[in-house]
């Protein structure tokens, strides 16, 4: 793993449940007197999108969470909850330090919030995991940390429909004939464009 590492790509390809399995098996490695968060556009999209699962992946006795509490339990690890829906988002994060974080849906994200987050992970091998759908070539993420991934520490990983072999191919079909244009090339071919 990358200190940043992004996995990325088209609709249902399977990127959400392997980051989850990717950070569990990274958080339970991890010293437990250390803070990791988790977060989303909003916490119901964190719930929804990843903390259910989660709990589904690992179990309700290795992952415990309370979203009016922001914060849950991974293996033993502290984990907070926060969403980051807009630019002043970036203050609840100010102050911390963290030996993990995981974003759903990246591209979400205002950047003066990523750019705080960057400046958290400060512990020693301290590690971001993150997933989004592509968005325009001119993003914030593709300008400013894709496209210069050679120059930071940053793993990169790709993935398309195709690859998530547990959907029912009439799904795929369906959804590959639904999108067209822009859609098609950023949901289905996973493009950023």
């Amino acid at each position: 793993l990358g200190r940043i590492n992004l996995l990325e790509g088209s609709v249902s390809s399977g990127k959400t449940w392997i980051s989850l399995v990717l950070w569990a098996f990274w958080v339970a490695t991890m010293p437990q007197d250390k803070l990791y968060l988790m977060c989303a556009k909003s916490l119901t999209t964190l719930k929804r999108n990843c903390l259910i699962l989660l709990q589904e992946l690992v179990g309700q006795r290795n992952f415990s969470f309370s979203i009016p509490a922001k914060e849950g339990y991974l293996f033993g690890r502290r984990v907070l909850f926060e969403g980051a829906n807009d630019a002043r988002s970036e203050s609840k994060i100010r102050g911390m330090t963290l030996q993990g974080a995981y974003c759903d849906e990246l591209t979400q994200f205002p950047e003066d919030f990523f750019a705080m987050l960057l400046s958290r992970l400060r512990v020693p091998g301290a590690k971001l995991i993150a997933t989004t759908n592509p968005d325009s070539p001119s993003h914030w993420l593709k300008a400013n940390y894709i496209d210069r991934a050679d120059e930071l520490d940053f793993l990169d990983l790709k993935f398309t429909i195709d690859d998530n072999t547990t959907l029912d191919p009439e799904y795929v079909e369906n959804i590959k004939r639904e999108y067209t244009g822009v859609f098609y090339d950023r949901f289905i071919l996973g493009k950023w464009c």
